[in-house]
């Protein structure tokens, strides 16, 4: 039992069975292609979410630091307020009736 096959079926063959090749690849490609499209899609929704929330964070975030000093200040300012009060309290009350 012998095969016997001519030179051009054996390159006809050959080519069919690299053609098939080429049109995997070339599908393959396209899916490849398809999927970084919608994953280049996906990041540029992420990156325009990203500047919008980096363009809000100032307005909605306060540092530590500015709500530490915010609070000292504000404590210098009520400080000051209750030594001035401290004094008014303290300060000997003179009635007019007495200078009259």
């Amino acid at each position: 039992m012998t095969i016997q096959v001519d030179f051009w079926q054996l390159v006809s063959l050959l080519l069919g069975f690299i053609g098939t090749l080429a049109t995997f690849g070339k599908i393959l490609l396209k899916q490849l292609d398809s999927r970084l499209e919608h994953q280049n899609d996906r990041v540029g929704k992420l990156e325009t979410q990203l500047n919008e929330f980096i363009t809000k964070l100032p307005l909605e975030y306060q540092r530590r630091e500015d709500a530490i000093r915010f609070e000292t200040v504000l404590n210098a300012k009520l400080d000051a307020i209750g030594a001035r009060i401290e004094r008014l309290i303290e300060r000997p009350t003179v009635s007019r009736r007495a200078t009259d």
